[in-house]
């Protein structure tokens, strides 16, 4: 069924923002955009020929923001980061397209480690992260819909197989970098114990 993976994560990211998240400005904020892409997430915008998932656009547009506080420099090297995702997310789609058979595992898995990998080997900031694996996402599903729809093909641009797919990167790369926070914090208290043992037996 297309579409669980988004549902699951998403309301298992609201539950967390709303109950376990530490308060403060950010938990409301987060709380009511995972509520608003899961009551969003069934509407389609139709533009022409274009059929236009209303949650791709909140993405992309949320995604944007988490950059704007960036230095023009950073902002640039981020763009190319997104930029690189976007190629990839496009050439594995088109591969799928024209030839299907070399996929041997859960195509929206493959895609997800794909958007992983990526995401965290381009940049090392959380944020950076987070905005790079958003922005190139979209982009690419944008980018490959406007191809699809060149060959007169019926493509919905952000749906729920694309969230689904997503979700699971984002959800993925949420889990490395609470990792990443536990194993930095836990190297630091190592380094505090050391320090006073060395003082000690001094």
């Amino acid at each position: 069924m297309e579409g669980i993976y988004f549902y699951w994560i998403a309301w298992m990211a609201w539950v967390y923002t709303t109950f376990i998240m530490e308060k403060n400005k950010e938990r409301l904020g987060l709380s009511l955009l995972f509520l608003i892409l899961i009551i969003l997430s069934p509407l389609q915008l139709t533009l022409k020929t274009y059929h236009l998932n209303v949650v791709h656009f909140v993405i992309l547009f949320i995604s944007f923001t988490l950059i704007a506080k960036k230095t023009m420099a950073q902002k640039v090297y981020l763009l190319i980061c997104s930029l690189t995702i976007t190629i990839a997310y496009v050439t594995f789609q088109l591969f799928e397209l024209f030839d299907p058979i070399w996929l041997f595992l859960d195509r929206k898995l493959l895609l997800a480690f794909v958007l992983i990998y990526l995401t965290l080997m381009l940049t090392k900031d959380r944020f950076s992260r987070m905005a790079i694996l958003l922005i190139g996402s979209c982009q690419g599903e944008l980018l490959y819909g406007f191809v699809i729809n060149k060959f007169r093909f019926e493509y919905e641009i952000g749906s729920f197989l694309f969230l689904d797919v997503l979700s699971i990167a984002f959800f993925i790369v949420f889990v490395w970098l609470k990792i990443e926070l536990f194993i930095h914090y836990f190297d630091e208290m190592i380094q505090k114990n050391a320090k006073g043992e060395t003082r000690i037996n001094e």
